[in-house]
């Protein structure tokens, strides 16, 4: 327990840091922070994983099942996300047309088609394409005020759109524990019902679960209902 009690402040310590930084941090100075704990790859990867799921960009870091899945699973554009990217295409087309006078359009102009293939590339069902490509634009801008070199930017740019992804992966999974939570207390409240042949107090529910009154009421709140 002092060991993984040890770990958490860790990742409160590092995620500090990485605020400090701007919100930006290499996946080396992940390593190196945690060197003397002889994590594996997998468990960097998983603080990896809460760095970007507290809105923290990793550079160096993508998402192994984002890999997986380009290879293996493709995920097919639904008929808006189509529409989306075929009129987005054509907002791409005439900016190239304009470019050539201005050159931070120029360049602008220049990645654009890069950050549609890349959001392809990392394209989930549950997140809207549309949503990628503009984390991914506003990750260039940021890029394209910090360096010139195209692999450093685009790096920036997958980095930007890992962390919406795996931002909207942590709401899902807080969803799901509060559908879980709303399920257990209701199963909880009716089972006890028809064990006592009248209907259960609050403190006896919560006795039961072995919460308190107020996660009871937190809980209800999520279903809707009032603690009467």
């Amino acid at each position: 327990m002092a060991g993984r009690l040890e770990f958490k402040e860790k990742l409160g310590d590092i995620l500090k840091e990485a605020i400090a930084q701007g919100g930006e941090m290499q996946k080396e100075e992940v390593e190196k922070f945690f060197a003397e704990d002889g994590l594996s790859e997998e468990q960097i990867d998983l603080v990896c994983d809460y760095l970007l799921s507290q809105k923290v960009s990793v550079y160096g870091y993508q998402k192994k099942s984002g890999v997986v899945r380009m290879v293996e699973e493709p995920t097919k554009l639904s008929t808006e996300e189509q529409a989306y990217l075929v009129e987005y295409r054509r907002s791409i087309e005439e900016i190239q047309k304009k470019a050539a006078k201005e050159p931070m359009e120029e360049k602008m102009a220049y990645y654009l088609p890069k950050i549609v293939d890349e959001a392809l590339k990392m394209h989930r069902g549950n997140v809207f394409l549309g949503d990628m490509i503009q984390e991914g634009s506003l990750s260039l801008v940021l890029a394209l005020s910090q360096t010139e070199e195209e692999e450093k930017i685009m790096e920036k740019v997958r980095a930007g759109i890992d962390v919406l992804l795996e931002s909207q992966d942590e709401t899902t999974r807080r969803d799901h524990r509060m559908v879980e939570k709303v399920s257990d207390l209701d199963q909880a409240i009716r089972d006890m019902t028809e064990e006592n042949g009248r209907k259960v107090a609050v403190d006896e529910v919560a006795d039961k679960l072995g919460i308190t009154e107020a996660e009871i009421a937190d809980i209800l709140k999520l279903a809707g209902e009032e603690v009467e």
